[in-house]
């Protein structure tokens, strides 16, 4: 699958358009190139278009790949977003996601939240090596659901698969690669962030399964959903 191509547009249909609608231009086009005889590559594009559209997976993670490759190419105020750790807690005076000010004359707190893309807005406090008895912040293994956006406006969130999760950040799998530094929104019932892409990697896995890619954030923002309980611990 070739994200530089764009298969919404050689099948002349709108991004949303459903899967009826896709069939419908396919078989259209099909008759047509036939009819005028049309060259082997052009037809051989059509088809991939089809393919790839026509498949809910194969299709998820081409909206995915399309919308990570237009969020880096779009002047982003997330990508020079810089956290203060001094200042009473100020972040940037814009959300680190969808770069909309916040207005907010005060310190930021726990709860806010930007009003444009609901992202939370209190940076998240970096968890360091201590030498004092404390060990390194341990990764707990979780898996569960999660809904990701990878820019903004984003009219719904992609499914992505929680791997393990700490104070500092989290790792998941999901259809498509993301690119280092990418910034990513997170919502799952553990909680909610704005983070930095460190790595992707491709998953191996059988001819069968759908291509996967585990990726690694670093968490800017960072709001649990419960303050209590042993979901993750800052001591080991």
């Amino acid at each position: 699958m070739d994200k530089d191509r764009d298969y919404y547009g050689v099948l002349q249909v709108a991004p949303e358009a459903p899967a009826a609608i896709i069939e419908a231009s396919y078989r259209t086009l099909k008759q047509r190139l036939r009819a005028r005889s049309g060259s082997i590559a052009d037809e051989a594009l059509l088809d991939e278009a089809y393919r790839v559209l026509s498949d809910p997976e194969r299709r998820a993670a081409f909206d995915l790949e399309r919308d990570v490759a237009l969020s880096q190419r779009e002047a982003d105020f997330a990508a020079t977003g810089v956290l203060d750790p001094d200042a009473e807690r100020y972040a940037a005076h814009r959300c680190l996601f969808c770069g909309t000010a916040h207005g907010l004359d005060r310190a930021l707190s726990r709860d806010d939240d930007c009003r444009e893309c609901g992202s939370p807005l209190y940076p998240a406090e970096r968890q360091r090596l201590e030498y004092s008895g404390q060990r390194m912040l341990r990764r707990i293994p979780k898996r569960r659901g999660i809904d990701l956006y990878v820019t903004w406006p984003q009219p719904a969130p992609y499914a992505a698969e929680m791997r393990d999760i700490s104070l500092n950040g989290m790792q998941f799998a999901t259809g498509a690669p993301l690119e280092p530094n990418q910034i990513v929104k997170i919502d799952c019932a553990s909680c909610a962030a704005v983070a930095r892409v460190a790595h992707c990697e491709h998953e191996r896995g059988d001819s069968a399964s759908p291509e996967r890619w585990v990726v690694g954030v670093e968490f800017l923002t960072l709001r649990f959903r419960s303050a209590r309980g042993t979901f993750i611990s800052a001591r080991a």
